[in-house]
């Protein structure tokens, strides 16, 4: 097969990809609720965060970089506010967790 019969195959692909992205970014800003177990230990103030069943907001995702898709296993940045660890300031901390889109529903 010539590169000019396998051209097509590969456009085709990067399109698709880039649609991928495009619909992934076109969600930028909802709201979404975590629906499966996931505990994170970066929250400052707690040994372990259990997410299940917050919202939070869809923040970025990466799973595409410059119209290639990239292997982020995690490719859903949400940013949560947990309403129950307040930070130094007295109000409650905000963090970010890396996601993948089966962890959580959208809301919006």
């Amino acid at each position: 097969m010539g590169d000019g019969e396998n051209w097509g195959h590969h456009q085709q692909f990067n399109n698709c990809v880039s649609d991928e992205g495009l619909k992934a970014e076109s969600r930028i800003g909802a709201r979404v609720r975590v629906k499966e177990p996931v505990k994170v230990y970066h929250v400052p103030k707690v040994p372990e965060f259990e997410l299940t069943g917050k919202i939070g907001v869809l923040k970025q995702y990466v799973g595409v970089h410059k119209g290639k898709k990239i292997s982020a296993n995690l490719p859903y940045k949400v940013e949560f506010v947990a309403d129950e660890v307040l930070g130094r300031d007295g109000n409650p901390v905000k963090f970010t967790a890396h996601m993948r889109e089966d962890e959580f529903e959208f809301l919006d």
